[in-house]
This record gives C-alpha cells, structure tokens and sequence, in this order.
C-alpha cells in the first residue's frame, strides 16, 4: 500500500526552457572554452523529484586532460557537473577509454544545452560501436542461429543496458528510473531515434537487412566477417575487467558517487517491484526482442517452457481433455521422444532435449573418431545446429521435419515426426528382397546419394549420416530427421563414408549387394552433382579404421573394393 501511494504522489520535475537559459549561462560563466553541454540523469529522463540535483556533462576544448566534478547552485537547485575536454571525451565514445561514463550519456535520454549538433553526431557514433559489439557478440555467442534471428530495433538498447548493469550494478538504478512507469515511451523514443539511423546506416553498408518491415536480420556477410575475430571474446573480457576497474576509480568523484545514489533512492521510493535482492532483475530480458520463425509463427528467443508446458500450449492448446503420452526413443546420447496425442484422431511430434554431453558418455564417440571428426557435444551447439540447418535446408528444398517449437534457454526442439521407415530397415531388407522389391529398395539407395550430393552443393555437411537418421516417408519422400551435428562447409566425405560404412554394421549382406548399393548411391551422388573427390577420401585409412569398431573386415573391404571398381569404371566413362 505505501509504494502504491508513494506512486500516485509522484510528481516529477521538468526541465523548463527558462531553467535551460540558466544552465547554458553558468557553462559559459564557470567553464573555460566551453563548447558542449548537456543534462543527463534524472531532469534529462523525466523522473526527478523535488530532493534531484540537476546533473550536466560539460565538454571543453582544452588541450590537456580533464577530468573534475564540483557543485553549483542555480536559485535553490544544485547543479552537479561533470567536466571533461574533448579528446578525452571522444576516447570514450569510441573505445569507452573511461569506462563509457561519458558515452552513456549520448545512448539514455539527454537534453542538449550547448552544441547541440556535435552532440548528435557523438550520439550517433557511439548508438554505432554498441549496435556492432552487440551484433558481433550476439554472432560470437550463436554462431549458426544468428542467421535465423528476427530482431526489433528496441534490442539494441535493453542489450545494452543489461551489459552495462552487469558490468556496473549500481547503475541499474538509472536505467530502471528510465524505463519506469509513463516515463517509459517517452525516453524510448528519445532513445531510439539515433538507434534507427545508424540501423539505416548499416542496412546501407549490407549488415543488416529488413523483413516484413519491423524485423531486423543480420546479413551472412555481417556473420562471415564476425565469425573471424575469435580474439574478440578475450578482448572483450579485459575489456569488461578495465571498465570496472576505472568506473569504480571514477566513482570515487563525491559528484558521480552522489548522482549514482540519487539515482537508487528515486528508483527505492517510487519503484513497485521488489528490489531488495537484485535490481538486474528488474531489467527487462533483451532477447524478448529477438524471435525465431516456426512451422507455428514467430517465437521470442526468450520463451522458457518446460516440455509440458510446450505440449499444452501448442500442441494440445491448453485442452484438459486432449489425452498424450510421451516416451523416449534413441541411444544414450540423446534425450529424444516421442510425444502421441489425440484431438479427433492420433497425432505424432518429436520432442529432443539437447543436453550437454560430459563425462564417460563421451568419451567412447571421442575415442571412435579420433583424429578423424570432432563431434559438438555442448547442447546449445547442437540445437544451434539442428535449427538452424533445418531452416536452411528447407528453404533450399530439401526434406526435413517442420520445427514446431525451439526454446534456446531450455534446449528444446519440439518438430513434426515424419511417418515411414528408417533406411536401416531398407538396407536390412536389401538381404532377402528379389525382383521388383529389390529394384524399389535400390532406387531408394539412389535418390539417397542424389539428396546427400544436393545437400553437399549447398555447401553443408551432415555429420551423423547414419541410415538410421534417413527417413523414407510414406510417399517416398527422402527426409533427413538428425541434423545436430550438421553444419556449413564441414567434411562431406565423412557423410559418405559413414552411409555407406555404416550400412553394413546392420547385417552381414552378400557381395553382390554391397556392390549394387555402393552403385546405386555413388551413381546417384555423381549424377546430382557430388563431388568425386569425396568419394576418393573414403578409401582412406583414416575413415575406415572408425568403422571397424561396428562392420566387419569382411564387408567393410567389400564396400571399399565396390567404391575403387567403381571409381575406376568412372575414370573410364
């Protein structure tokens, strides 16, 4: 009940046009070479009270370096000022050289008084430095999904106030006042404006483009370049050590230390939420303003759903009646089910948790490929990879399952299950079939190598090639049902090689029909437009040495017999 009152007293103080006469007098008065000032804080973002001092940030054109604070009165108003000279204060905007206690006040709301176009053009340089570091941070920490992220321009600004309070805790206080109550929209639009030129900018330059004209993508360009600083991250980690370092320093000024305080007592006084553990949490999540595309629409990067949670709200919709049950399939690697549910007659999804994988039960994948193919073994790799890949895939025509629903903070991807038969069971049936049976399952084997060959001209490798992650569906469509391990570029010969190596770990077919499905998948590779390079590298000791663990000598010396006859009739042709 108090905070309620307090909020319904709160009456803020406005920086009237007369007040701003004042203050531009006592920058010329008290400041020497005076060419740009500004009011930040609390009168700059609306919210201050009758207890606020009015915070000014003043520039000079000195050629030694300054750095001071003091107090002034204007009537009964302190005015704290902050003053710094004008190199110093453009190493802040463009390096944040102290601690970005200068630049920041360009990003939140400010009120010119002096030099209002060189402000705007600092503004716009430094919106320009977050808005790439947030970009390149954002490639850096999703190196594959990035590229399917839908963002609103409002990211950009709670990204950065989130990083700096993590920096910097106690100007969480500040960016809460901002954001808080009727105050909200008003200071967003102050903020966002310069946010939106320099958005044009980089859509002019080519890393960013729109869609549907209120999403923000990055551009594969943007993503190549940014993928190459890999030195960034540990950059940016002395980077973040220096800046706390030096703001803790600078706090020590009684002005930035008073301004600081001001700010969390407004922010304890008027503020409705709990702040009594941590005031980060009351920033709003950034990524509630990033979203992925669906088979069911857009979802915010941000949506925390448990499985059942999941299943009730989109498979289901919330029916208490609607009857599923949910049961595991896969090997120990994996934490995939398969979920069955009734509405009007049965359905079927697949449900894949993407746990890390630690421990003894990666060691014995790391000792079967080594030196040979690195597997990803975090879980946000692999559901990076299986997104992203899918999305990739099917938009080039290739058949894959219809992502449902990605969840990035649970590691969940709930997709469609693809009704019909793994390939094991078409190379199994291989054994024992005849006639018009056998030519059906071998035309099978053919337009599997002609999918592996397309995939490969995308410039994608699939990684976990097995027969058991193919999928032939009741209309004979070949679907791919396993991509977390996919990726761009990638070995492509390690797909063939695990196709067909693998294919004779099901059973112990005959010569003559591990030659026809050696033919008939490298007849249908070539003839898609695979390269034959990849399959030469298969012959090497390299890939068949990790097979012998799961085929025996015997087929796997038929397979690789079949692939150098064949190679050879090729040479020929």
């Amino acid at each position: 009940m108090r905070r309620s009152m307090l909020l319904s007293k709160e009456k803020s103080i406005h920086l009237s046009d007369e007040l701003k006469r004042e203050l531009h007098s006592l920058l010329n008065n008290k400041i020497t070479d005076v060419f740009a000032g500004l009011v930040y804080g609390a009168y700059a973002g609306g919210y201050a009270d009758e207890k606020s001092a009015i915070d000014v940030l003043a520039i000079t054109e000195s050629k030694r370096t300054i750095l001071r604070c003091w107090s002034e009165w204007i009537a009964d108003k302190k005015v704290r000022l902050l003053v710094v000279n004008k190199s110093s204060f453009e190493k802040d905007i463009k390096y944040e050289y102290f601690g970005g206690i200068f630049s920041e006040n360009l990003i939140t709301p400010y009120e010119p008084i002096i030099g209002a176009d060189y402000l705007w053009d600092q503004e716009i340089r430094v919106k320009k430095n977050t808005v790439n570091n947030i970009l390149t941070n954002l490639v850096l920490g999703f190196p594959e999904m990035s590229r399917d992220f839908l963002i609103k321009p409002e990211y950009f600004m709670y990204e950065y106030f989130m990083r700096r309070a993590i920096l910097f805790p106690p100007i969480s206080y500040r960016f809460i006042n901002i954001l808080r109550g009727k105050r909200k929209e008003r200071n967003l639009a102050k903020m966002i404006g310069g946010f939106r030129v320099v958005i044009k900018e980089l859509i002019d330059e080519g890393s960013l483009y729109t869609v549907d004209e209120s999403f923000l993508k990055i551009s594969d360009e943007y993503i190549t370049k940014a993928k190459r600083r890999r030195g960034y991250y540990l950059a940016g980690l002395f980077n973040a050590v220096r800046i706390n370092i030096v703001r803790y320093l600078l706090g020590i000024f009684p002005g930035i230390r008073e301004s600081l305080l001001d700010e969390g007592r407004i922010c304890k006084t008027y503020y409705l939420g709990d702040l009594s553990k941590n005031p980060l949490r009351a920033l709003e999540n950034p990524r509630k303003h990033i979203f992925v595309p669906t088979a069911l629409g857009i979802m915010p990067f941000s949506e925390r759903m448990s499985v059942e949670e999941a299943v009730r709200k989109l498979i289901v919709k919330g029916s208490v009646s609607a009857a599923y049950s949910i049961k595991k399939l896969g090997g120990a690697f994996n934490s995939v089910y398969i979920l069955r549910f009734s509405r009007g007659e049965e359905r079927k999804i697949v449900i894949k948790v993407f746990k890390d994988w630690y421990g003894w039960k990666w060691f014995p994948i790391t000792l079967w490929t080594l030196g040979t193919r690195n597997f990803a073994v975090l879980g946000k790799t692999r559901l990076e990879r299986e997104y992203t890949i899918n999305r990739f895939l099917y938009s080039n025509g290739i058949n894959v399952p219809a992502i449902i629903y990605v969840s990035p903070e649970e590691k969940i991807v709930i997709q469609e299950y693809i009704e019909g038969i793994t390939v094991s069971k078409v190379i199994k049936q291989l054994r024992d079939a005849i006639g018009e049976e056998k030519r059906n399952l071998l035309e099978v084997v053919r337009k599997i190598g002609c999918e592996i060959a397309r995939i490969h001209m995308l410039g994608v490798s699939l990684g976990d090639c097995k027969p058991e992650n193919i999928v032939v569906a009741n209309d004979g469509k070949i679907f791919f049902v396993d991509l977390e391990q996919a990726e761009r570029g990638g070995d492509q010969a390690w797909d063939i090689a695990e196709f067909l190596y693998y294919s004779g770990h099901y059973i112990l077919l005959p010569a003559n029909v591990i030659e026809e499905i050696v033919s008939e998948f490298i007849n249908g590779y070539i003839s898609s437009g695979g390269n034959i390079e990849n399959i030469k590298k298969i012959l090497s000791p390299k890939y068949i040495r990790v097979f012998s663990f799961f085929t025996s000598p015997y087929t796997l010396l038929a397979i690789v017999n079949s692939c150098k006859n064949l190679l050879k009739a090729l040479e020929y042709s």
